[in-house]
């Protein structure tokens, strides 16, 4: 709540964030959207074309594409890896695991601590490049033979460890690139939120496997099974089939010529797909709304906290010029022609935005040196006061003037017409008895 109160989202943001610090990151988050680009291109892209028959152009471009990857965002990774632990073991700033384990501080930070998979799984791939195997054996009677060929023999052994960390590190590239939903404070927001309810997905997962387990071992000792559920391994993966709206619709007749099985199956879909299923959309709901509300000042915590980190990277004559151009010397207007202090930043708003009757800033005539001393306030009793209050008086007098005035116009109306409808009567009356 802090975070969101106008001064504070003022000055963090609409001052040092759009004005110095966006700048700067967003220069940061280039370089590392190219090694992502670089990286997808040479992993997806060039690594599918004519897989096999590569042509010596494609062989040379997948080769610097992945040079580049290996030089320029796997050197920098592990540059700023290496100087952030540094940091932390020479001035002795742990994190404990459990409480027992320690580990340092900068890994706390889930950003962090996936940079630091991301580097290792980096120099896995390097070790197993098959491009790096193939060097001195470009040369020979197979397939695809040539300079930067990934098709020797001696190559072989190393392509699936090769494609497997590719994958990953694909993953924790695109994970680190949620980063830049902190240009804005809903999706930042959204992440952050999205993090937050992960724990009840947990559960749920949990719960299934819980339940899979349990039934599964339970089929399996039935004396009369289908092949689908003859061993736990095979019951398990039936069970998660019929989770997810896999399991063959074939299949189920089958299960009916096994009434127990079918009976076992049934209460199992009913406690997952009607039960659980429902109960995690609920604990969903019901999280994402308890924590949505500080979920935007958490947002805007998060983007000072980047905002602090980057303006720590800037150089001081940016920053001079920065503070020029707030011009703090100057002094500020609060009205046309009426010129109050400096040391502030000016914010227009309409006139009608916050109206008011009464004068808040309080004069005070003579020298404004620092030197002299400050001038006396007046009392309560002073004539500015008296008039307030005397305003107030005449204008509390004249609606009571005006509601006693209703009051007695209301009132000699309906006596007049009480006095003459009794005068009605009594003439009925004299006529009568005439």
């Amino acid at each position: 709540k802090i975070m969101c109160h106008p001064v504070v989202v003022l000055v963090a943001d609409d001052l040092l964030w759009n004005r110095v610090a966006i700048n700067y990151f967003i220069l940061n988050r280039c370089w590392f959207l190219l090694t992502l680009i670089v990286f997808v291109v040479s992993q997806s892209v060039l690594a599918r074309v004519d897989r096999g028959h590569e042509t010596q152009t494609e062989r040379t471009a997948t080769f610097v594409c992945r040079l580049f990857i290996y030089t320029g965002s796997f050197g920098l990774l592990l540059c700023g890896q290496v100087k952030l632990m540094f940091q932390d073991l020479k001035s002795r700033s742990y994190a404990y695991l459990a409480g027992r384990l320690p580990y340092p501080q900068y890994l706390s930070d889930w950003k962090e601590a996936l940079t630091l998979c991301l580097v290792l799984t980096l120099l896995i791939m390097i070790t197993q490049e098959p491009i790096f195997h193939c060097i001195g054996h470009s040369e020979g009677n197979f397939e695809g033979a040539g300079l930067f060929t990934q098709n020797c023999p001696e190559a072989a052994l190393h392509v699936d460890a090769y494609s497997t960390t590719s994958m990953l590190a694909m993953l924790m590239y695109w994970m680190l690139v949620t980063d830049l939903t902190i240009l804005s404070t809903w999706a930042s927001a959204y992440v952050l939120v999205c993090g937050r309810v992960l724990a009840e997905l947990f559960l749920f997962l949990a719960s299934l496997a819980f339940l899979t387990v349990s039934f599964a071992s339970s089929i399996s000792a039935l004396n009369r099974t289908t092949a689908d559920f003859a061993s736990i391994p095979k019951s398990a993966l039936s069970l998660f089939q019929i989770t997810l709206g896999m399991y063959p619709g074939s299949h189920f007749e089958e299960l009916q010529t096994q009434a127990v099985l079918l009976g076992v199956v049934a209460v199992f879909m009913v406690v997952v797909l009607i039960f659980l299923l429902n109960l995690l959309v609920a604990q969903l709901n019901g999280s994402y709304q308890e924590v949505y509300k500080d979920m935007v000042g958490s947002a805007r915590l998060n983007r000072g906290k980047i905002t602090n980190e980057t303006l720590s990277t800037i150089s001081q004559k940016r920053w001079n010029r920065f503070l020029q151009s707030l011009r703090l010397e100057e002094r500020l207007e609060f009205n046309e022609g009426d010129v109050g202090l400096a040391g502030g930043i000016q914010v227009l708003e309409p006139s009608n935005a916050n109206p008011t009757t009464v004068e808040m800033i309080r004069r005070f005539g003579g020298s404004t040196s620092p030197a002299m001393q400050w001038p006396q306030e007046k009392t309560e009793d002073d004539e500015d006061n008296r008039f307030d209050r005397l305003e107030k008086l005449m204008v509390r007098a004249t609606k009571n003037m005006g509601s006693s005035r209703k009051n007695k116009s209301s009132t000699g109306g309906s006596s007049y017409m009480a006095s003459s409808s009794s005068g009605s009567g009594g003439s009925v009356n004299s006529q009568g008895s005439a």
